[in-house]
């Protein structure tokens, strides 16, 4: 008698699974622009920049519609905010 297959369900995909493990990250592998996204979610590119670099904190709302955009997890935004915003105190204190 032969071996029957064993039929492997593949795992769903997620359409809102974080891709990328932030902005800066998102930029640089996905090819899209600072502009177009700006522009796709309704602010200005600057602004966009400064959450970028980490200068600036998105509302809660703002950050949901980037992270739905460019499928990056929504605790990155706090967490690269308060990395980069340390080693910005740790240069001009030294």
């Amino acid at each position: 008698m032969p071996k029957r297959a064993v039929r492997r369900s593949a795992r769903p995909q997620r359409r809102d699974r974080a891709q990328y493990p932030n902005l800066a990250a998102y930029f640089r592998d996905s090819g899209d622009t600072q502009v177009h996204m700006a522009r796709e979610i309704g602010i200005t590119q600057p602004h966009l920049s400064r959450i970028t670099t980490g200068e600036t904190i998105p509302r809660p709302e703002l950050a949901i519609r980037i992270a739905r955009y460019a499928k990056v997890p929504l605790d990155s935004f706090t967490r690269s905010y308060v990395i980069r915003r340390a080693a910005r105190l740790a240069r001009s204190v030294a």
